[in-house]
Formats: C-alpha cells, structure tokens, sequence
C-alpha cells in the first residue's frame, strides 16, 4: 500500500522508459514473468548455497521484472486476462520461494522459525483477502504492507544480514495488513 499508494508517480518515471525500450527489444509480457520467476528460483538456490548479498541482488533483479511485465502489457496492447493469471501466480510461487530461502535460513532457531512462518501466512492471506474480496464485487486494497514492501524487506533482509529483523517486521506487518483488509471487507458487506 505504501509503495503502490505513495511512490506510483515516481516508479513510472523509472519503469516506463525501461518498458518502453523492452517492448522495443520485443519482450513479451508473459516473457518478463517468466524470466522473473525463474530469476527468483536461481537467486533463492545461490541464496542458501551461502551466498546471500549475491543471490538477494539476483532477486532484487527478478523483482524489478515483475514490475516491468504489466508495463510492457500496456505498452504493447497486450493485457490479457491469462497474462494477469499469469502473473499473479507467479507472484505467489515467487513469494513462496523467497519465504521458503528464509525459513531454511532460520530453520535452526524455533521462534524465527515460526516468526517467518507467521510472516508467510500473513503474506499469502493478503493475497487470497483481496483476490476473494474483488470475486464477490468489493475491494480490499488497504493495508500496511503489500507485495512490493514484503518483497523489498525480505531481500533487503537477506542480502545484508538483518533477516530476524525483517521476519518480524512482515510477520507484525502481515497480521496488521490482513485484519485491516478483513475489517474493509466486512464493512462492504455490511454496507451492501
């Protein structure tokens, strides 16, 4: 919510021209996802091969694409409902790949262990909170952290070592986010 709410003017300045030049290299939408979500799997296995400032980079990498697939679907005139499926599963493999590097991080410390547990579940419940809310007619875009945040926090976390800090921060967060987003559905319904 923050980054999407706040810093939307200032990403396009940044995304838009790199969308642009992709589209004119013939990227694909569903190519970017599929480099994307690839990126994230080889970056989270380098990630618990030891190396973790490098793989958080090839993440971070594999997160701009993400950005950049409905960019270029715009630019090119080929936004599709199967391209939106697309991507939005991908995004949830992609958040469990990235949950899963960091619960193999702390896997030997119980309470970080549930702590990144928690942080998942909380990030997965956003997710299916608005998917479920926008096929019933509502909305549920609110919330303290959305997919951007949870991303940058938990590669940020990765790569420079404050990954207890950041599971914390995502697991208050994501709690946060999903009872803010069930209190805005429940309003609609009430309401309607």
């Amino acid at each position: 919510m923050v980054i999407n709410a706040h810093a939307r003017t200032a990403t396009d300045r940044l995304v838009v021209p790199i969308g642009r030049s992709l589209a004119r290299l013939g990227a694909t939408p569903n190519g970017l996802t599929t480099f994307g979500l690839l990126a994230t799997f080889v970056g989270a296995g380098i990630v618990l091969a030891g190396h973790q400032l490098t793989g958080a980079l090839l993440l971070a990498v594999a997160t701009a694409t993400d950005a950049l697939d409905g960019t270029v679907a715009r630019l090119r005139g080929r936004v599709t409902a199967w391209g939106s499926f697309y991507d939005s599963v991908s995004d949830r493999i992609s958040d469990v790949v990235l949950f899963g590097a960091a619960l193999w991080l702390v896997r030997d410390t119980v309470l970080l262990f549930t702590v990144a547990l928690v942080a998942l579940g909380g990030a997965l419940l956003t997710s299916y909170i608005r998917a479920k809310a926008e096929s019933l007619g509502w909305t549920a875009t609110v919330g303290l952290l959305e997919r951007p945040e949870r991303v940058i926090i938990l590669i940020v976390g990765i790569g420079l070592g404050l990954l207890p800090f950041a599971l914390w921060v995502l697991a208050v967060g994501g709690a946060v986010t999903v009872g803010q987003r069930l209190r805005t559905v429940r309003r609609q319904a009430v309401q309607g």
